[in-house]
């Protein structure tokens, strides 16, 4: 008896998860994407994700900082910056941007007057595009996006989803045409299937292509389909995000692309089928699914609510695709359907713990009268 202990409730045994711990899961989960994009693209894709993880991360230091007015020792040490959100903000939005982008006017002359046979990236990758369209980028992200509207977990939207598409809108920027490591891997930012003149349609060669990630990519992080996989299993089995959210928009989005774009085409049989999976595995829409519509502060509260934001997000990203002038969708419509989640929460409202919907009692009847009376002894009439 004396070596019994008696304790409070609730009995845990596991630690709680923090923010730290559940962002650093998220970047376990991106590292496979990381490394097949360096595989594939070159150290271009390392150098865009150390800038842009290194500014958001300095960034949100300096706006708490400046926030707060002082600039201690013990401020620091403060910081939200510690959290690591900026860090996973950083290395998604790097993800979510071609190795080497040219913004026209910028470099346009350099990138004209290389000599016959040189590779573009010799040229670009260090002329300053890219690393100050990855700079402005972290900038809207954290500050703009994250830090105005009160830090991580208040932010109105996807934070790396409106940096890209602030940079695609504001710089009218150009998904350079550059080649992987030689001949070997010939993957390419260039234009994918969703934007090119032939739509895909019987090749399943094609279809094994894309699930490596030997294919072309507007993003170096869309690529292969096997390292977002390893990803998404590992946030599901660690518990980090609901494992149904991303099957919801895939399977949304496999239908819709059959009622969109197969079926108007009049494909039928392996065509029809080929189209569907060609739109899945193109573009971002793996994964957004996956590392940006399963954001906490954007995504609704119950399941019923993140059916609805998974189904919206889908249908958007089909209606761009197919009937907009831009070829892919995933960013805008993330951010639509971010902006329509207070709603949703308004309306699908979860369940209060411990309720339990009530049940009628059926009228009671007597072997001397046929009309139903209550346990008060009223009438039958008047019930």
């Amino acid at each position: 008896m004396k070596n019994l202990t008696v304790t409070v409730s609730p009995h845990i045994t596991q630690k709680s998860k923090t923010t730290r711990s559940i962002m650093f899961d998220v970047l376990i989960a991106l590292s496979p994407a990381l490394v097949m994009a360096i595989v594939y693209f070159g150290y271009h894709v390392l150098i865009n994700a150390i800038v842009c993880m290194g500014c958001c991360f300095a960034f949100e230091l300096l706006y708490t900082l400046i926030l707060k007015k002082d600039f201690s020792r013990k401020a620091v040490k403060e910081s939200s910056c510690w959290d690591c959100s900026s860090l996973v903000t950083g290395l998604i939005l790097a993800l979510n941007l071609p190795r080497v982008i040219i913004v026209e006017g910028w470099n346009l002359n350099v990138y004209r007057a290389m000599p016959a046979g040189a590779r573009a990236v010799d040229y670009v990758a260090f002329g300053g595009d890219t690393i100050i369209l990855c700079l402005i980028g972290s900038l809207v992200a954290v500050v703009l996006v994250k830090m105005l509207f009160g830090g991580i977990g208040k932010n109105f939207a996807n934070p790396a989803a409106t940096a890209r598409i602030f940079l695609f809108l504001a710089f009218g920027m150009t998904w350079a045409n550059t080649t992987g490591l030689g001949e070997m891997l010939p993957a390419s930012t260039g234009a994918t299937w969703l934007s090119s003149g032939t739509k895909l349609t019987n090749n399943q060669n094609m279809f094994f292509q894309m699930f490596i990630g030997n294919r072309g990519a507007a993003a170096a992080g869309e690529t292969c389909m096997i390292a977002l996989i390893l990803g998404y299993l590992y946030l599901s089995i660690r518990k980090v995000i609901d494992f149904r959210l991303p099957l919801i928009i895939v399977g949304s989005a496999a239908v819709l692309a059959l009622l969109f774009d197969g079926l108007p085409r009049h494909l039928t049989g392996a065509r029809l089928v080929n189209n569907m999976y060609a739109h899945i595995m193109s573009g971002g829409l793996v994964f957004g699914a996956i590392f940006m519509a399963t954001d906490y502060a954007t995504s609704p509260n119950t399941f019923w609510g993140s059916a609805l934001y998974g189904f919206g997000i889908a249908l958007f990203t089909m209606l761009i695709r197919v009937f907009a002038n831009y070829p892919e969708g995933m960013s805008f419509a993330i951010l639509i359907m971010n902006i329509t989640v207070p709603l949703i929460d308004k309306y699908i409202v979860p369940r209060p713990f411990g309720y339990h919907k009530k049940i009628k009692e059926k009228p009671l009847k007597t072997p001397d009268s046929p009309l139903p009376y209550n346990e008060a002894g009223k009438g039958g009439a008047e019930a």
